[in-house]
């Protein structure tokens, strides 16, 4: 499949951005860097390409767990406990969605229990936008700056991205505990 993919080239990130938040666990590298450095000159259009798609198949898979696991949800889940966990999720969604983007869980996980949790839309969609810009952009300006000699070091510059993101959220987070409590 990941040939086919890649031999379609837009198209293909096209389709593999749909998929990888809705029903397939795809490794969007596997198809995107091979486009990437075979048309590094339209790295640019590729990329927005692959977040355009990829924000489309986050709605789809959000919408479509959202009307799908009413039955699930009550059958499952007693009433509080669903608000429960709905609350510590919307607590910690858009955190949640940013860090996704470096993490080895399938994104579509995170579209799954958004929708099944019904996490307010505006919040979701936003946190999927950006988890997609971090997680793809870095990887399209790396190939586009520096070419094939950079591809085998993408995942230590998405770690670093990621511990980056982390230490700015919890940081954000000490300091807004110390306001509460007015220390600061």
């Amino acid at each position: 499949m990941f040939e086919i993919l890649k031999d379609l080239g837009i198209y293909g990130i096209a389709v593999a951005g749909v998929l990888e938040a809705t029903i397939l666990p795809i490794p969007m590298e596997a198809i995107s860097i091979p486009i990437y450095l075979s048309s590094r000159e339209k790295i640019v259009y590729l990329l927005l390409v692959l977040l355009v798609f990829s924000t489309l198949g986050s709605v789809l898979g959000y919408l479509f767990w959202k009307k799908v696991s009413g039955p699930i949800r009550h059958h499952y889940l007693q009433k509080e406990m669903f608000i429960k966990i709905k609350k510590l999720y919307e607590k910690n969604i858009f955190l949640t969605l940013l860090t996704s983007a470096f993490t080895p869980i399938p994104f579509e996980g995170y579209v799954i229990v958004a929708g099944i949790l019904e996490i307010e839309f505006k919040i979701f969609l936003l946190g999927a936008i950006l988890s997609r810009v971090l997680r793809h952009l870095p990887q399209g300006v790396l190939i586009y700056f520096y070419g094939e000699s950079i591809v085998k070091n993408i995942g230590v510059y998405s770690f670093g991205i990621m511990i980056l993101i982390f230490t700015v959220f919890l940081i954000k987070s000490l300091i807004n505990k110390k306001i509460k409590k007015g220390n600061i």
